[in-house]
């Protein structure tokens, strides 16, 4: 064995997603907090690297501020729309051997691995996350097939997520279930002063909305607009646009009276744990999201839930969230029940910060390299 080879056996390449861009997404969050735990529980001898699409140079400095202590950072010559299209057919122009942790379906999946490749994928669920167009739904859809048939380990948050892919294809042996975790980075940041002056309600309900989620957005709407709605504001987190639409149009259209609403936009971390904090309850309405980390993020900062009962979020969520069985009449249904209701709100407190205890990305990363070990 030469000393090259030696030396990329012991390097640990992850393959990062979304990651730093300007307005964070689910899958983003993710890739940057896995890789985190990943360099932080590294078996002696093992440099982490990371891989990614091409990014600009101010993305590429956020990147390194977010993920600390990377081993190597390497950029393909494509930026990740062409990235993803050609690794969906073997195309490459930088090599990608020896131990690899893709974040997400986003992966170089060849198709003659050599003999110390080893690759596994993250599937956070079986529905792609984006809802903009059919194209990406498209690309999702093959991804995952590719992943089931080329992957040699496939990671999910949860049971159930395991359990579809069960159904799908023959996965016995590959598959290992990692939960996430609340965010390490936000946790950090929740001692912090805030960045700006958010000018919080006294009281308020917090949502969290995503890129490429319009789908989120109107259901988020439906459920504000619910003559079961309990006449409270919303705070909104995250993006308000999504291409021409906007949230206060969908607001207006929907007869949502003016104040209502009260749009933040993208939150700093410190920002975003102060949001959590002073929070009535956290409305989640995504039913699609199978990897639930803003119940999560929400139950470290003390903050019940109220979401859509599905196998996955009743997983991650255990007994300190509202499940609610329906649309969005139920959904507002259930948020009137725990705001009028202070004792069952302060409990589901305590039970959401004891079950945030038992997940964090540096258990979930061990596991990873467990899987890895055992391939």
């Amino acid at each position: 064995m030469t000393d090259t080879t030696a030396m990329d056996e012991r390097r640990f390449t992850v393959v990062l997603d979304e990651v730093a861009e300007r307005s964070r997404t689910v899958v983003g969050r993710y890739s940057a907090e896995i890789t985190r735990g990943l360099i932080a529980t590294a078996p002696e001898g093992f440099g982490v690297g990371a891989l990614s699409a091409r990014i600009s140079e101010s993305r590429e400095a956020r990147l390194r501020e977010q993920v600390p202590g990377l081993a190597e950072l390497r950029q393909t010559a494509v930026q990740a729309r062409e990235l993803r299209e050609a690794w969906l057919h073997s195309f490459t122009t930088i090599p990608v051997r020896g131990l690899v942790h893709a974040t997400s379906l986003m992966a170089p999946l060849a198709g003659e691995p050599g003999p110390t490749d080893q690759i596994t994928v993250t599937v956070h669920g079986l529905q792609s996350f984006s809802d903009r167009s059919e194209r990406k739904q498209r690309w999702f859809d093959r991804a995952l097939k590719r992943a089931l048939a080329r992957a040699d380990g496939i990671v999910v948050p949860t049971t159930s997520v395991a359990e579809d892919l069960a159904l799908l294809d023959d996965v016995e042996g590959r598959v290992r279930v990692v939960p996430p975790a609340p965010s390490a980075a936000l946790l950090a940041a929740s001692t912090a002063p805030p960045a700006r002056a958010l000018h919080l309600p006294d009281e308020y309900v917090l949502v969290l909305t995503q890129p490429s989620a319009l789908g989120q957005a109107e259901r988020l709407i439906e459920t504000i607009a619910s003559s079961r709605m309990p006449d409270v504001r919303v705070v909104v987190a995250g993006p308000v646009e999504w291409g021409e639409t906007r949230l206060a149009g969908l607001a207006v259209e929907a007869g949502i009276p003016a104040g209502r609403l009260v749009m933040l936009g993208e939150l700093e971390d410190a920002d975003l744990a102060l949001a959590y904090r002073r929070a009535l309850a956290h409305l989640h309405v995504w039913e699609q999201d199978a990897l639930g980390l803003s119940l999560l993020d929400a139950a470290a900062m003390g903050t019940a839930t109220v979401h859509p009962s599905t196998r996955s979020l009743d997983e991650i969520a255990g007994d300190a969230s509202v499940a609610v069985a329906g649309g969005p009449h139920e959904l507002a249904a259930a948020l009137a029940d725990i705001l009028e209701d202070d004792e069952l709100r302060n409990r589901l407190r305590l039970h959401a910060k004891d079950r945030a205890q038992a997940f964090t990305w540096e258990g979930a990363a061990r596991q990873v390299w467990q899987l890895h070990a055992e391939l």
